[in-house]
């Protein structure tokens, strides 16, 4: 028999539909106003993280109530299986922070708020239908019913309580229009959210910008208006690593304007990569991006000290700001190797700076003949600071300084043996920014260990080198992620986190 259209399209849609996340139904009661909005899964933190486990950290909880919440979080009687959401607002210029959650078992929270207000000066009342806590000339009020929990709190804002009720009710009863779900990214990042994550709006940075203007005198002047442009953060707490993205979408205005707004470029400079070495590599950082735009970006923050800048460059170099701004194109490269052992420095360091004008070298090196001997070896010079020797060059349109043994010699003639396009690094250079942290210390030359922990910190250094392996990252203007991997594949890194955490307060 033949299948009619209607029936396969039909199926399809239902298919589509239930494979969709739903939004909660709690963020429902966050207002579309809110420019910071938090969620966390309770379920997935507790259990990756074996938080009840934790037995420093419970002994340490002032209240005996809330210690056994953290033992036993399903007697709070929250819903632990559905997100919960913390958010931020303005009222009267003053920003406001939510919390919101799923009641599981109404009759179990509201038993456990009257054991932790049983000492307090606070009653719980009724009102229109709701438990409410509402402090006159208070910071913070509380509400819930049968469904769902919300508190609200504020640094700087006191309300009566009846101003109180009537703005918890208010976001209780909130119109779906009014809702951050009627937000076409948000309902996006709730599509995709992980065990931890942030979804931010443009729409009220001004007003953010300007209370931070108003506290710190920096006049800042965007040069386009931010609103319907959002970054989407997720955090994932995986066996093994844990792993951090981020998204920046964009409005029309901004993506028009993006030729003269975006700082970085489309990605790095690879040739850079490929002429550094990455033989021991503990520490990388790459970075690409449009001085211009750069340059611009800062000036419309316009900070009172910027205007000196130019000139105190000026004074311990002999070289204006703007005419230094004016040689670089932007690239940028920094790598740290081990050294063998017994070498003068336990590491090798380059600095790879790309240029447009490359008479800079010569005009900083007549600056650094102030305070150093500099000879010229051939397309290198020499530079012996404090019995330190130094190689400065020009390869590629990039200024390389380092201390690196017969770098001069394998970089113009048959090159390097291992590059950071060899190394771990490279996992972390898809993007116009690239970064790589060597965490396991035990790799590290003995005589730098040593240097690391004659300060006393060893206990610390081993907690850290005992639980991760390294840290990568990269980003361009729309997309960045982050991962730290742990040492033990077997272990979700919350919980790993959570135990040097735990180490470290039952050490202090």
């Amino acid at each position: 028999m033949k299948r009619s259209p209607v029936i396969i399209l039909t199926l399809l849609l239902l298919f589509i539909i239930s494979c969709t996340k739903k939004v909660p139904e709690i963020a429902n009661s966050i207002p579309d106003h809110a420019f910071i909005v938090v969620s966390v899964h309770p379920e997935m933190i507790f259990e990756k993280g074996q938080i009840s486990s934790m037995d420093n950290l419970i002994k340490r909880m002032d209240n005996d109530i809330l210690a056994s919440v953290i033992k036993d979080p399903a007697s709070s009687g929250i819903q632990l299986s559905e997100y919960l959401f913390m958010f931020i607002y303005f009222i009267d210029d003053e920003p406001l922070i939510g919390t919101t959650a799923v009641l599981k078992d109404p009759s179990k929270f509201h038993n456990m708020m009257e054991k932790l207000l049983e000492d307090e000066d606070v009653q719980i009342i009724n009102h229109k239908g709701y438990s409410m806590i509402t402090p006159d000339k208070d910071d913070a009020a509380m509400a819930w019913n049968e469904k769902q929990v919300m508190f609200l709190t504020s640094p700087d804002l006191e309300m009566s309580d009846d101003e109180w009720q009537e703005e918890l009710i208010a976001l209780f009863e909130l119109e779906k229009e009014n809702a951050v779900t009627s937000i076409v990214d948000f309902n996006d990042f709730s599509g995709k959210m992980k065990d931890m994550n942030v979804w931010m709006t443009g729409d009220q940075l001004q007003k953010v910008l300007e209370e931070y203007d108003a506290r710190d005198e920096i006049d800042i002047n965007l040069p386009v208006q931010l609103y319907n442009n959002y970054m989407q953060v997720f955090v994932d707490f995986s066996d093994g690593a844990m792993y951090v993205n981020s998204e920046t979408h964009l409005s029309d205005d901004v993506t028009k304007a993006a030729s003269t707004l975006l700082v970085a470029k489309e990605e790095l400079n690879r040739e850079l990569i490929s002429m550094t070495p990455g033989n021991n590599l503990l520490m990388a950082l790459a970075f690409s991006v449009n001085i211009d735009n750069l340059v611009r970006m800062i000036k419309g923050f316009s900070p009172p000290e910027l205007d000196d800048v130019s000139d105190q460059i000026e004074q311990a170099t002999g070289i204006p700001g703007e005419d230094i701004l004016d040689a670089l194109n932007g690239d940028f490269i920094l790598a740290v190797n081990g050294a063998e052992e017994g070498a003068a420095l336990p590491v090798e360091v380059l600095l790879g700076i790309g240029l447009d004008d490359e008479t800079l070298q010569e005009k900083l090196l007549g600056t650094a003949r102030n305070w150093a001997e500099v000879e010229q070896d051939g397309d290198f010079f020499m530079i012996n600071a404090n019995g330190m020797e130094l190689y400065s060059g020009i390869v590629n349109g990039t200024w390389v300084i380092t201390n690196t043994p017969n770098y001069k010699d394998a970089i113009t003639g048959e090159g390097l043996e291992t590059t950071l396009a060899d190394s771990k690094f490279n996992d972390y250079a898809g993007g116009s920014m690239g970064m790589y942290l060597n965490l396991d210390l035990t790799t590290y030359p003995a005589a730098l260990q040593g240097m690391m922990t004659s300060g006393g910190a060893t206990e610390m250094l081993e907690l850290i080198t005992e639980s991760f392996l390294f840290m990568g990252m990269q980003g361009s203007n729309k997309e960045n992620s982050m991962t730290l991997k742990t040492e033990n594949d077997n272990d979700n890194s919350l919980y790993t986190i959570l135990r040097i955490a735990e180490k470290a307060a039952a050490n202090n």
